[in-house]
């Protein structure tokens, strides 16, 4: 690694290969400096020459039983029945080297699959001197301080006011402005009833027209303000769940497009905490709270200037009040919102790592309780806890600022006011409206107060729609869709062309596909070997698309891959990956998700897996439950639906993705055997790292730093003795006689 021990690892190891997953994980346990350690299947992803360095390095250790290697071995236990079953193996390969044709055939069938192959760069322990060795990490140390290797991008915060841009589109993203304009007009016309019917109760009687009063009259228009008032609310009442409801859908559902369009390169740089953060609390805030705070806040302002109003109307000295309190006022409003806003922002962020280092923390529980670190972990949580409390600790200390403030200068105003009263002649200032006056100046206090309060809340819950936006305008694959792209019939012969052909992960990242041509004719069967590093993973990627090529052309069947849309491209092309997925719901569904397939279809599929009598010795059958990441099956049964899910799609071209490095032998020879009888006509390419896949195909493709190194028959490669597929073969060789 370019950074050595200072190489930043992604989310569950993403930037990582199989091989280095396992090695690091042995490391770890080497650490721990112990007298036995339990191995479970850890040489299945590491190459020939790395395995037999790990097995003569770990064998006089105590693995799965106490003793030594040689004691294991006599006891008649299962790992004698695994050492002569290796040893058969490697009889065929030795017996068949250099010949071709059917002989070729039968090994690959035969052979048993405990060894690898490709997949891992070799592990050179070298134990110089210690004054060699010193001067090698001095130097290591340099160069990893020069600089480390940042996979993990900083999360984007935005500083300053909430843009205005982020209000208008919260604002018109449902309906535009005509609705917003309907909802102001009947705010307005609201508050401008209840303050007339407020004066039309304080309005005196004259004393000279008491007795001709018509009190119906009263009545009558006093009920008429109001009946028309509690429409004028129904209208708003309605308008502000109803525009805040489609707001929200439209950014659940543009921010849930972006992340499924977002490239893979997204999720290598992105924790999935950020993502749970945005789709958790940001949703909600606009789910739940934005739409109903921005209609108080509507109300509280139009409030306070039907309070304000009034209060200068009945005690008119008090206007010379309004200018000095209210830039006294807006100082609050903004010294409040500039803090507040950004202990907002703080907070979201601080809430990520949190959520992130909990799943992190509950996935690996079992690796963490192993090696006794629940206190380490529990203390980072516990960190990660208190950052984000305290950005919740202060927000709240700014809230009680603000709250202090404000009900001091509503108290000084109401003082004020009653003081004008008290103070000023009767003949200049109207008695009826004493009442209404302080009873205003009285509710002043909690109006102003609710007028920041809501105002900065607005401004702190509109970070949210700042952080969906964010995840809205990310950079997105290719067009999904794209009418008439190609035959429907596409691919019918299975003929991959790659022409100089040229990958990166991410701009700033160096080539790791470097002008590779190579031609597999249609229907062949085509293993892929090499090293750790060597690319071979990297062109599955590049044939789906899941990494877009730098340069050069991938072409199938006389049609370039980049010309068409995506659904048709990976809806038609067979996968099985290393690591089998599976989906929480019913088996069926994770056999056909798009329910296009028959009951009896399925079944078929089930039989030619060789899971039909488990599936069928369950009750609910097809209906069986599968749980999150399928825990409820075995590994070896998880590849097997995924294979059934490719058996279904009948994809003319099939890639196998190390699909057999973790199963057991039994798994191995379905799927072998499957490959062979359902996928006789297709075009298979497999990259693996277990000789029988190897030596079973049409041709082998040899990668090496990214450069196709060789590409020929497996007779003709090991008719070579210098050539890379033979010392492959070699190591493989060395790695059984640490066995024998």
């Amino acid at each position: 690694m370019d950074f050595g021990d200072q190489t930043e690892i992604g989310e569950k190891g993403i930037n990582l290969s199989g091989g280095q997953k396992q090695r690091i994980q042995l490391a770890r346990a080497i650490y721990q400096d112990k007298d036995v350690y339990l191995l479970d299947d850890v040489l299945s992803a590491v190459d020939a020459h790395t395995g037999s360095h790990l097995f003569k390095v770990m064998k006089d250790g105590k693995i799965s039983q106490a003793g030594r290697y040689e004691e294991i071995l006599v006891r008649g236990s299962d790992f004698e029945a695994l050492v002569a079953a290796h040893n058969q193996a490697m009889q065929l390969v030795k017996s068949d080297e250099g010949r071709t044709g059917a002989l070729l055939e039968r090994k690959g069938k035969e052979m048993f699959e405990h060894g690898t192959i490709g997949g891992v760069e070799s592990l050179e322990v070298r134990l110089s001197g210690s004054a060699d060795m010193s001067m090698e990490v001095l130097s290591d140390t340099k160069r990893i301080g020069d600089g480390v290797s940042k996979l993990i991008e900083i999360e984007k915060r935005e500083t300053g006011r909430v843009s205005a841009r982020a209000y208008r589109v919260y604002l018109t993203k449902a309906y535009g402005w005509s609705v917003l304009i309907v909802l102001l007009i009947s705010q307005v016309i609201w508050q401008i009833l209840l303050v007339l019917s407020n004066f039309w109760i304080a309005d005196e009687i004259p004393a000279d027209a008491r007795d001709s009063y018509d009190s119906t009259k009263f009545i009558v228009v006093y009920a008429i303000l109001n009946v028309a008032s509690c429409f004028i609310i129904m209208i708003r009442i309605f308008l502000v769940p109803v525009i805040g409801l489609k707001t929200s859908q439209l950014f659940f559902f543009q921010m849930l497009e972006s992340i499924i369009r977002a490239p893979m390169s997204f999720f290598d740089t992105t924790p999935s905490g950020r993502v749970l953060s945005r789709f958790s609390s940001d949703q909600t805030n606009i789910d739940f709270m934005l739409h109903f705070y921005m209609g108080i806040l509507l109300g509280t302002i139009l409030t306070g200037i039907g309070i304000v109003v009034p209060i200068c109307i009945s005690a008119w000295p008090t206007i010379i009040l309004v200018i000095p309190l209210g830039i006294l006022y807006y100082s609050y409003q903004v010294f409040f919102i500039h803090s507040s806003r950004e202990i907002t922002r703080l907070d979201s962020i601080t809430k990520a790592p949190a959520i992130y280092h909990f799943s992190e923390t509950i996935a690996g529980i079992e690796t963490i309780r192993c090696f006794w670190k629940e206190k380490e972990f529990m203390q980072k949580n516990f960190n990660n806890l208190n950052s984000n409390m305290k950005m919740d600790f202060n927000n709240n200390s700014a809230n009680e600022w603000l709250g202090l403030r404000l009900e001091e200068m509503g108290v000084f105003v109401l003082g004020v006011t009653g003081l004008v009263f008290v103070i000023l002649p009767s003949n200049l200032i109207k008695t009826d409206y004493v009442g209404l006056a302080l009873s205003y100046a009285l509710g002043l206090n909690v109006s102003l107060f609710w007028n920041v309060w809501m105002y900065c809340t607005v401004e702190n819950k509109m970070v949210s729609v700042e952080r969906i936006e964010q995840f809205t305008n990310i950079d997105k694959e290719a067009d999904y869709i794209i009418k008439d792209c190609v035959p429907s019939n596409w691919p019918s012969v299975g003929k991959i062309i790659s022409k100089r052909l040229k990958l990166r992960y991410r701009p700033s990242t160096p080539l790791v596909l470097k002008g590779v041509t190579f031609t597999i004719a249609g229907g062949h069967k085509v293993g892929i070997v090499g090293r750790t590093g060597s690319g071979k993973s990297s062109l599955i990627l590049a044939i789906f698309r899941l990494v877009e090529p730098a340069g050069g052309e991938i072409i199938i069947d006389d049609i370039d891959i980049t010309s068409m849309r995506l659904h048709d491209l990976r809806s038609r092309l067979g996968i099985i990956p290393q690591e089998p997925v599976l989906f929480q719901g019913t088996l069926r569904l994770n056999l056909d998700p798009f329910d296009a397939y028959s009951d009896a279809e399925i079944w078929e599929v089930l039989q030619k897996c060789q899971l039909d009598k488990i599936v069928r010795e369950k009750p609910e059958r097809l209906s069986t439950p599968v749980m999150d990441y399928g825990e409820n099956w075995s590994l070896g049964q998880r590849q097997l639906l995924c294979f059934g899910r490719t058996l279904l799609k009948k994809s003319k071209i099939l890639f196998l993705d190390e699909a057999t490095a973790s199963v057991d032998a039994q798994t191995d020879r379905v799927i072998q055997e499957l490959i062979r009888e359902q996928f006789q006509n297709c075009t298979v390419v497999s990259i693996a790292h277990r000789i029988p896949t190897v030596m079973d195909s049409d041709e082998v493709l040899v990668m090496d730093a990214g450069r196709v190194k060789e590409f020929d028959s497996p007779s003709a490669l090991l008719a070579k003795t210098d050539s890379l597929f033979s010392s492959l073969v070699n190591e493989y060789k060395a790695r059984a006689d640490h066995l024998q």
